[in-house]
């Protein structure tokens, strides 16, 4: 398999010695072009894509400060890098004012070269991915599966943009179905934990007594159960992002432990007396009113301050009737494939209901609504026959029996299948979750959905 491309470097310093020093240093992770001075070095950085450059401040002609001023003008997305044997707190300033990425005081040790260095690289690449998503933004909202036109929309993913790169915590309040998750892996991929791990988890799906073990981890012994150590989502998530769906939910006596980790950083596993860093950042989400479970007594205030420092609403999809089309369009090509059918349009009639009908499962239920379709369509486009029984003008009562038949049988199946897994795995749910492939999360939420979660059940 080829290995990745290099990142290309730029290095320019009027003495030999020092070029080929930093060229030497430099070359086990980059590619390094090295010029003798700004004059040689600008044509080629107009002719090739560097990821960062790295120049001496005092040198004969064009000084590194001049020269930093001429490549901001031509390639200001490219950092810089000054080094000079000659530094003072005012060349410092001049340089960072001038926009220098940063500056390096000669002599330094190869070290200190390779990681300011890479700090610069890795912004550049963050930047330039950034550029690219907030390109796929113009005109209509599509990323990761979010879409819309409407002035919400366009509000949203403008607060977005400029919360994400940073580290503070996000809450997402938004009804049940309008794609919280989604924008929560946005959040990621526009931030510069995006190369880490994105993991989710939903706190309605896990029972209480087992909410801490699974956040935190567990050292062996910690329980009855706790044969092995375990580590939790923080560990899973270590360097990336942690989506904690329904926050509401999180249990009283985790709440001051949650809120340790964002102010401190830190965290303890069930078991053990030993504090362990957690480099995460969390987003978390609600479909409730957070600020009455606070004056219930039922949400600690400090931890939804916490939270909250920037809140971002999901509108539901009655309120952004205008991106209805856009929203039918996107769902159809993403299932139509999947489906193994022709990527179908609703005919006038279908699309009329679906503006029309006022979905309180919103994106969810339109997404279903849009599977359906493609499934059952028999002509050239979907037809009203072809959606969902409750978009009929009449509500269609005959086809809303045979819907509940089917979902009767399928959600008795599965409730089967989950008490099958169970027994197979002794009771262990970890296990059990391991032997039905599903995701532990996901195995408890369709165990709390089918009434089979309880204070009982083992780890």
């Amino acid at each position: 398999m080829a290995s990745a491309k290099k990142p290309n470097l730029m290095v320019i310093d009027d003495l030999d010695s020092a070029r080929q020093m930093m060229k030497r240093t430099l070359a086990r992770s980059y590619d390094v072009y090295d010029f003798p001075s700004v004059a040689e070095a600008v044509p080629a950085v107009e002719r090739a894509d560097f990821d960062c450059i790295v120049t001496d401040l005092r040198m004969p002609g064009i000084d590194g400060i001049e020269g930093l001023r001429r490549f901001q003008a031509k390639v200001p997305e490219i950092p810089v890098i000054l080094v000079t044997a000659f530094a003072t707190v005012e060349t410092a300033v001049e340089a960072m004012k001038a926009g220098a990425f940063d500056y390096l005081k000669k002599p330094f040790e190869p070290e200190e070269l390779e990681l300011v260095v890479a700090r610069a690289v890795e912004h550049a690449r963050v930047k330039k991915e950034n550029a690219r998503l907030r390109s796929a933004l113009a005109g209509q909202f599509s990323v990761h599966g979010i879409v819309g036109k409407s002035q919400s929309m366009k509000d949203l993913v403008s607060m977005l943009e400029r919360i994400a790169p940073s580290d503070v915590p996000i809450l997402i309040e938004g009804e049940s179905g309008t794609g919280k998750d989604l924008l929560a892996r946005a959040a990621h991929a526009l931030s510069s934990r995006a190369q880490g791990p994105y993991v989710a988890l939903n706190m309605s799906a896990i029972p209480e007594n087992l909410a801490e073990s699974e956040l935190f981890g567990h050292e062996k012994g910690a329980f009855t159960g706790a044969d092995q150590p375990r580590a939790g989502f923080f560990a899973a998530a270590e360097g990336g992002t942690l989506f904690l769906d329904e926050i509401g939910l999180l249990p009283p006596a985790l709440q001051p432990k949650l809120l340790r980790v964002l102010q401190d950083g830190e965290f303890i596993p069930v078991g053990s007396r030993k504090a362990r860093k957690a480099n995460v950042r969390v987003v978390a989400a609600t479909n409730e009113d957070l600020l009455r479970r606070v004056k219930e007594g039922k949400f600690r205030e400090d931890l939804w301050f916490r939270l909250r420092v920037v809140p971002l609403r999901l509108p539901p999809l009655r309120e952004r009737r205008e991106d209805i089309p856009l929203l039918v369009e996107h769902l159809v090509q993403k299932h139509a494939l999947r489906l193994s059918r022709p990527p179908l349009q609703p005919d006038a009639e279908a699309m009329r209901a679906l503006l029309d009908h006022p979905w309180p499962g919103n994106i969810r239920e339109l997404e279903h609504a849009i599977e359906r379709g493609l499934l059952l369509a028999r002509g050239e486009a979907i037809a009203l026959a072809d959606l969902p029984p409750e978009l009929t003008p009449s509500g269609d009562a005959a086809g809303g029996a045979d819907e509940g038949r089917y979902r009767r049988a399928r959600d008795a199946w599965e409730k089967r299948f989950l008490e099958d897994v169970l027994r197979e795995a002794g009771g262990q749910v970890a296990r059990a979750a391991e032997l039905s492939g599903l995701h532990r999360s996901t195995f408890y939420e369709k165990l709390a959905r089918h009434g089979l979660a309880d204070k009982d059940a083992k780890p």
